[in-house]
């Protein structure tokens, strides 16, 4: 072989070589960086009440407190007034009663009937009266009993002679029984009749104290209450009711 041939073909196995055993470039892929953190949503502070409202509100509370001041100033007043006119009344009747002998009491809070030959009532006593038996009613009606027990006991311990009397004090212990006070209403019922045995409110006073003694567990004092109540006022309402409950 020719020694040219031989040096072509050995160059040509050495480019040969040479482009196989070439070094490749080596691409290493990078990791994309880790996502930032989410933070968490922070929720602003409430924003505070506003100033207006708190003003407003305050504003609100202080009237309804001076409202109320005003109600007690009043209610005081009401009362003084009350005081000064019962203690007026009371010296119109020591000025009008001096050197007056008062008749006796019988059991029981309210006197006794006046006696025979008692002085007259005069208009300014009868006006005074009729007032404090309007209030009295008023106040009974209104629920205020314990004024209206005072304005009674008022009328029934310092004009024991007037036509009223009688209604006030039944109207006094109807209270207390009421209020479930039997004892002070039987005493109240009781003397009513012993003042006045045959008056306009003797009837329901016999009922009512049967009702009391019942109350009170005293079923034989019951009974014969309502037994001379059926016997003494046969006509009348209350001895129906009584008749009513003998039978049960």
């Amino acid at each position: 072989m020719p020694r040219r041939l031989v040096v072509v073909l050995a160059a040509l196995l050495l480019v040969g070589c040479g482009s196989t055993f070439r070094r490749r470039e080596v691409t290493v892929e990078q990791p994309p960086p880790p996502a930032a953190a989410e933070r968490p949503v922070v929720q602003p502070p409430p924003e505070p009440p506003r100033l207006a409202e708190q003003l407003t509100r305050v504003a609100g509370e202080l009237s309804e407190l001076q409202n109320a001041v005003a109600k007690l100033i009043a209610s005081s007043r009401q009362q003084e007034d009350q005081v000064a006119n019962l203690q007026r009344r009371l010296n119109e009747l020591e000025a009008q009663n001096r050197g007056r002998t008062p008749p006796a009491v019988p059991g029981g809070f309210a006197p006794g009937a006046p006696p025979p030959g008692a002085a007259a009532v005069t208009s300014a006593t009868t006006a005074i009266a009729d007032d404090l038996y309007r209030a009295g009613v008023e106040k009974f009606r209104a629920k205020d009993f314990d004024a209206a027990v005072l304005m009674f006991y008022d009328l029934v311990v310092t004009y024991p002679d007037h036509p009223l009397r009688e209604r006030a004090q039944f109207l006094v212990a109807d209270i207390f029984y009421t209020q479930k006070d039997y004892r002070g209403a039987l005493a109240e019922f009781e003397a009513l009749l012993a003042a006045v045995p045959r008056g306009t409110q003797a009837a329901e006073a016999l009922l009512k104290i049967g009702l009391c003694h019942r109350a009170l567990g005293d079923r034989a004092q019951a009974r014969r209450a309502w037994e001379r109540l059926a016997r003494e006022f046969p006509e009348s309402v209350a001895a129906r009711q009584a008749r009513v409950l003998l039978r049960t």
